[in-house]
């Protein structure tokens, strides 16, 4: 991202925050940020793709964060897993998100909800994963309903929590505390067999967004290619098949950042590899999915 657009969304975000996003005018953001109209739709299609990239722009450097931290550790430490999710918390905080979410709410604009749901099935997503890394695939059948608890858990302690104006809101605290109940959890729920929510409900939801995606601007394709790869991640145990499947999507994301300069053949020949090699149906559709809007962008 060249760094005039990034000066725009910084922008953007601080009137969003300052006026509230429905009450920010366009106008007022090309005033703030010094741009004409015409550069800011070359940037944006609208203001609502400005505030979706504002969002992609802070997960995806959160995303990174996260990533660093497991560098030469132990996937199986809880210490870490903790100081991911703080992360998360520390973001939302540092940015004001869920005062943003929450006026999404409000709106009912469809295109917000979609990416915000989007949002919340990639974030249960990642902590059912974690999860499965430190509780054991054993116990994967049991994880999806842990990682919607665990969710729930750090919404509703933090808000309580921070009722008491008397005392700090200690985030580390709130986290361990959470973490540890719902590891503790795991194991009890495993042996009792009890489950509301089948990981398979994943591989849907995530096929479901790529769906969403399919009749949308060719930019958001890199949505579908998202949720792809979090659907292989799920659907593919054996690790090396993984490692082959996750490296041709990546290789089909890397051709489409210079489009004029794409190896149409050869990612055409990606595509039909991974459409002859993986068995699941729904990582199948959503590479039909992504093999349509590549068609469309042909």
């Amino acid at each position: 991202m060249n760094n005039r657009k990034k000066h725009v969304l910084n922008k953007a975000h601080e009137l969003f925050i300052e006026k509230g996003f429905q009450a920010t005018s366009i106008q007022e953001i090309l005033d703030s940020s010094g741009i004409s109209k015409g550069t800011f739709y070359n940037y944006f299609s609208s203001k609502n793709e400005l505030l979706i990239s504002i969002f992609k722009e802070i997960y995806s450097e959160l995303g990174e964060k996260r990533k660093n931290l497991m560098l030469g550790q132990d996937k199986t430490s809880t210490a870490i897993f903790i100081q991911q999710i703080e992360l998360l918390i520390n973001t939302n905080n540092q940015y004001k998100i869920i005062s943003l979410f929450e006026e999404i709410l409000f709106t009912n604009d469809p295109e917000l909800k979609q990416f915000l749901n989007r949002r919340r099935v990639q974030e249960i997503n990642w902590l059912y994963n974690r999860l499965m890394d430190i509780c054991g695939i054993d116990k994967k059948p049991y994880l999806l309903d842990c990682a919607v608890m665990l969710t729930g858990n750090l919404h509703n302690l933090i808000y309580f929590y921070s009722l008491d104006k008397q005392r700090h809101t200690d985030v580390h605290k709130i986290v361990q505390y959470s973490v540890n109940r719902i590891i503790g959890m795991v194991e009890d729920i495993s042996k009792k067999g009890e489950r509301l929510l089948s990981p398979d409900l994943l591989l849907k939801w995530l096929s479901d967004s790529a769906e969403n995606d399919r009749h949308t601007d060719s930019k958001n394709i890199a949505c579908v290619i998202e949720s792809l790869k979090l659907m292989i991640k799920n659907s593919v145990q054996n690790v090396e098949e993984q490692k082959k499947y996750e490296e041709l999507v990546e290789f089909v994301e890397e051709e489409l950042v210079e489009p004029e300069n794409r190896r149409r053949h050869l990612v055409q020949m990606a595509i039909g590899e991974l459409k002859a090699s993986i068995s699941d149906s729904e990582c199948h559709k959503a590479i039909c999915i992504l093999e349509d809007k590549l068609k469309k962008m042909e």
